[in-house]
């Protein structure tokens, strides 16, 4: 197995490892942290812990989106095939793209292909500006950590149509009738 088979597994892995950290975290802070937070905690002290909690979880956020970008972006751009093989009639068989595979679809499927990734990439852009606003301590986005809840639903929700997005990108290209 060649290393770039390796490499390319590897960010991979990285990849789906920092959107897991990317979006459970907001998942777990959603419906578990926030809630009993409330319930239990004065304003003040909670105020005073979601302080304490946003100063080391906005490094985490920044490390986890600059992974997500770097790998993202590798995965998109470079190619990465699998080794030629020979087909059962004895015919050459050039290896499959692992990524960059939008590089060996058909102009029809290329379309369709960059429309869903176009959506999926705005959609994490969003989730990425909202991360850093509930994470970090500018002024300017107190206003979205004080309905904390609203916006960590709207990630939620766009990390559920990213899902969506990467599901539909590992399925395609569609398969086409062959021609008359």
């Amino acid at each position: 197995m060649s290393w770039q088979i390796i490499l390319a597994w590897f960010v991979r892995y990285v990849h789906i490892a920092s959107a897991i950290g990317a979006i459970g975290a907001p998942f777990f802070v959603r419906l578990a942290l926030l809630p009993a937070a409330s319930q239990t905690l004065d304003d003040a002290t909670h105020q005073a812990l979601r302080q304490k909690i946003n100063a080391r979880w906005s490094k985490v956020v920044y490390g986890l989106i600059a992974l997500f970008l770097i790998t993202g972006f590798y995965s998109f751009l470079i190619e990465t095939r699998l080794p030629d093989t020979v087909a059962a009639n004895g015919m050459p068989v050039r290896g499959a793209l692992i990524t960059a595979r939008w590089r060996d679809f058909s102009p029809e499927d290329r379309k369709l292909y960059h429309m869903i990734f176009g959506i999926k990439v705005l959609c994490a852009l969003i989730i990425f500006f909202l991360a850093s606003a509930l994470a970090g301590r500018a002024k300017v986005f107190e206003p979205i950590r004080k309905n904390a809840r609203v916006y960590l639903t709207v990630v939620l929700l766009l990390g559920g149509l990213v899902l969506v997005c990467a599901t539909l990108l590992h399925y395609l290209p569609l398969p086409h009738p062959p021609a008359p």
